[in-house]
């Protein structure tokens, strides 16, 4: 059982590194990361099958030389070379500030254009009941006989 801590624990390290570079594929500077992506995932399937070939083989003890040890290292640089990569980006690009200044600004005219019509329902309303309920002089037709038809 003790064969698989280092194989184990050097998937684990590949694994997380995979996701954390697929998850930063998504963020704004997704190009950025396809490159990294591949790497880890080639090193996700190396580490799988060093995993694989200990179950294989029939070893009595942990083995701590500098090739048993290797994809452990490897793999623990890696991840901590793409939180490194990670930080290291997000300090030098900056948001877009063009484009999230024009959201702001569609999103604020939105809102004004919607304020400004209902306002201008409600002085119409307003105006529509005012000529509705507002006295005036009644006229009266005049009186004609029928002899002037």
């Amino acid at each position: 059982m003790i064969v698989y801590i280092i194989p184990i624990t050097a998937l684990l390290l590949a694994f997380m590194s995979l996701l954390a570079s697929l998850r930063f594929i998504f963020s704004r500077q997704g190009l950025y990361w396809v490159f990294p992506a591949m790497i880890s995932l080639i090193l996700f399937f190396q580490n799988l099958q060093q995993l694989l070939l200990a179950g294989e083989e029939e070893m009595a003890g942990i083995d701590l030389s500098f090739p048993s040890l290797s994809p452990l290292i490897l793999a623990a640089l890696w991840y901590m070379m793409i939180i490194v990569f990670h930080y290291a980006l997000k300090k030098t690009i900056t948001e877009n500030r063009f484009e999230n200044d024009s959201i702001k600004n569609r999103a604020e005219a939105e809102y004004l254009e919607k304020y400004e019509t209902r306002m201008r329902r409600k002085s119409r309303k307003a105006r529509e009941e005012k000529s509705g309920n507002s006295a005036s002089v009644p006229s009266v037709p005049e009186y004609r006989t029928p002899q002037d038809d």
